[in-house]
C-alpha cells in the first residue's frame, strides 16, 4: 500500500468518525470512566540508522545488520479528571539487537569494524511520554480531542565485535546515547458505532512535530475494542510507535529510526467519570486557589560566551541564526499554583546547546573545536502577590535555580593532538526578582520576569529577564510569545560555564482555577 493511500485512510478514518460523533444524540454516555489503563504486546519491526551518514560513521539496522520484528510492549494510563480533560502517561520501551558479518568497514566512536568482523549491533530505545488531551468534540458515542505530549526519549546505539576475524577481535566495543525531550501535538478520536453499546470502539491518534533544522518525531496508532465485559476491552490494532529523526552539529550523534507493527492487548476502565459542568454565573468573590500549567515551551536560543571543561576552556558563539543548522533548541515546562496571595511557581528546562567553530583557532595549539551543554535546570520559586488588580498583578519571587551541566569540547589538532574531554557539574543558585503582568483588554496581556541571584553560594552570578505577550481563549487558554536572556558564570575546579544564552520562546497555557 503506498504512503498515499495510507494517508487517505487515516484521514478518511478521522473525518468519518468527527462527522458520527456530531450526528449522535443518545442520552447514555458510553465512554464513562475516570481511570483507564491499556496494555499491548506489539510485534514490532525497526527500521532506519543510528549515527552521523558523513563517511561511514553509522549502521543501518537493515541494510548493516538485517534486524527482524521482535516482541515489546505500550502502556498508557488516563486520568480522566474533567469532563473534557485527561492526563497520560504513555510508556514504550524497544530494546533489539542483531549479530551479522559486516559487508562494509564502519568507523563508530572511534572504533573501526572492518568487512567480514563479525559485530553486534544494539538498539536500545525509551520513551516516556506525560501529556494533557482535551475533548474538542465529546458526546455519548465517543469524542474527537487534541493531545499534548512532552516525549522524553533515550535512545543508544552500540556495536560489539564478537570474536576474531580479518585482524578485528578482542573485545572491542561502542556505544553512544542520545537523550531528547521532544514534545508533539495531534488529534485523538474514539468512536462506538453500535447503537446504545460500548462493546466495539474504534481509536486513532496522530501526534508529531517538526524541529526545523533539529529533526522530526511522529508517532501514530489505530484500533479495534472488543468488550468483554463493561470494564475489561480486547483490542488489537497497528501502531508507528516513533518515527524519529534528529541531527545536529557534525560532531553530534544522529538518529533516523522507525518502529512499526500490530499490537494486541488489553484494556481496564473503572470509575464515573465527571459530569459536565453547569454553568453559573459568576461570583463576586475571587477564588482561594488558582492553577495555571504550561506544557511546554519551545526556546530557541543562541549561546554566547566561554564554556571548559577539564581545565581546557573555548569561547562559543553559537546565534539565533545558527539554531536551524545546529542542535540549539530548548523545552521548558512550568507550573504555577496559588492560594489567595501566597503561590510557588516551578520551571522545568532542558537545553541542549552545541558550538560548531572548527576554524576558530585555539591558541597554536589547536586548530578549531566543537563544544556542547547539556543543561537540565529546575527552578522553584515561592512568590508573594504585593498587587493584584483587574489592570494586572505585581509579585515578589524568591527561590532556587539547580542546575545540572554537562560540557563536552573536541579540541581539533594543532600543533597538539585532537583532545576530547566532558565534565559534568551540578549546583544551586539562590535567586531574589520580581514579576510583573499588565491586562491590555480583549484577551490580550503582557508579563515580564526578572530575578537575579548566584551571590557565590553556587555560580559567582546568575540572572534573567523575561517578556512577553499573550491573548487568552475562554479564560482557560492562552499562547505566549516572549523573548528569554539567561546568564550565568559558573566555575569550579576545571570547569567552566560562563555564558549568556538568548531567544524567542512560544508557549501555551492552560488555567484550571
Amino acid at each position: 500500500m503506498g504512503k498515499r493511500m495510507k494517508a487517505f485512510m487515516k484521514i478518511t478514518i478521522f473525518l468519518f468518525a468527527v462527522v458520527a460523533l456530531c450526528g449522535v444524540s443518545q442520552a447514555q454516555d458510553l465512554d464513562n470512566y475516570r481511570w483507564r489503563v491499556q496494555g499491548n504486546w506489539w510485534f514490532t519491526h525497526p527500521y532506519g540508522n543510528f549515527g552521523l551518514r558523513g563517511g561511514n560513521s553509522y549502521f543501518d539496522v537493515n541494510k548493516d545488520f538485517g534486524f527482524g520484528s521482535y516482541s515489546t510492549f505500550t502502556g498508557t494510563v488516563d486520568w480522566h479528571f474533567g469532563h473534557k480533560h485527561h492526563l497520560l502517561l504513555n510508556v514504550t520501551p524497544t530494546y533489539s539487537s542483531k549479530t551479522a558479518i559486516l559487508n562494509r568497514t564502519i568507523e563508530f566512536e572511534g572504533q573501526t569494524y572492518a568487512v567480514g568482523a563479525q559485530v553486534t549491533a544494539g538498539i536500545n530505545e525509551l520513551n516516556i511520554a506525560p501529556g494533557y488531551q482535551y475533548d474538542i468534540i465529546r458526546r455519548d458515542h465517543g469524542f474527537v480531542g487534541l493531545e499534548v505530549d512532552i516525549n522524553l526519549v533515550r535512545t543508544e546505539g552500540s556495536l560489539k565485535l564478537a570474536g576474531t576475524v580479518n585482524g578485528q577481535g578482542g573485545s572491542a566495543s561502542r556505544s553512544n546515547t542520545l537523550l531528547a525531550p521532544l514534545p508533539a501535538v495531534g488529534p485523538v478520536f474514539r468512536w462506538y458505532p453500535l447503537r446504545d453499546s460500548n462493546r466495539l470502539a474504534l481509536e486513532g491518534s496522530v501526534r508529531g512535530m517538526s524541529f526545523f533544522g533539529y529533526g522530526n518525531f511522529v508517532s501514530a496508532r489505530a484500533n479495534v475494542d472488543v468488550g468483554i465485559t463493561n470494564h475489561l476491552k480486547l483490542r488489537a490494532g497497528y501502531e508507528m510507535g516513533s518515527r524519529l529523526s534528529i541531527h545536529g552539529t557534525s560532531d553530534q550523534i544522529a538518529i533516523q529510526l522507525t518502529h512499526r507493527g500490530p499490537t494486541a492487548g488489553l484494556e481496564y476502565a473503572w470509575g464515573e467519570s465527571p459530569p459536565r459542568k453547569v454553568h453559573r454565573p459568576k461570583s463576586n468573590e475571587p477564588s482561594d486557589w488558582h492553577v495555571d500549567w504550561v506544557p511546554f515551551y519551545l526556546w530557541f536560543t543562541g549561546v554566547k560566551g566561554n564554556v571548559g571543561a577539564q581545565g581546557y576552556v573555548v569561547p562559543v558563539d553559537a546565534t539565533f541564526g545558527d539554531i536551524i543548522s545546529q542542535l540549539n533548541i530548548g523545552l521548558m515546562t512550568a507550573l504555577d499554583v496559588r492560594r489567595k496571595r501566597v503561590g510557588l511557581l516551578t520551571d522545568l528546562i532542558f537545553m541542549s546547546l552545541s558550538s560548531d567553530q572548527k576554524s576558530t583557532p585555539i591558541g597554536t595549539e589547536f586548530s578549531g573545536f566543537t563544544a556542547n551543554a547539556k543543561t537540565l535546570i529546575v527552578d522553584p520559586e515561592l512568590y508573594v502577590r504585593l498587587l493584584d488588580r483587574e489592570r494586572g498583578s505585581v509579585d515578589a519571587v524568591a527561590g532556587g535555580r539547580f542546575w545540572k551541566m554537562d560540557n563536552s569540547l573536541d579540541l581539533l589538532p594543532g600543533t597538539q593532538p585532537e583532545v576530547t574531554v566532558g565534565q559534568t557539574q551540578n549546583w544551586l543558585d539562590p535567586v531574589l526578582g520580581a514579576r510583573f503582568r499588565l491586562n491590555l483588554g480583549k484577551g490580550w496581556f503582557a508579563n515580564m520576569k526578572g530575578d537575579a541571584g548566584g551571590f557565590g553560594v553556587g555560580s559567582q552570578l546568575t540572572w534573567q529577564t523575561y517578556i512577553g505577550m499573550g491573548k487568552e481563549f475562554k479564560q482557560k487558554y492562552s499562547v505566549l510569545l516572549a523573548y528569554r536572556y539567561l546568564y550565568v558564570d559558573y566555575k569550579n575546579g576545571g570547569f567552566l560555564y560562563d555564558t549568556h544564552m538568548n531567544g524567542p520562546l512560544v508557549g501555551f497555557n492552560i488555567r484550571f482555577k
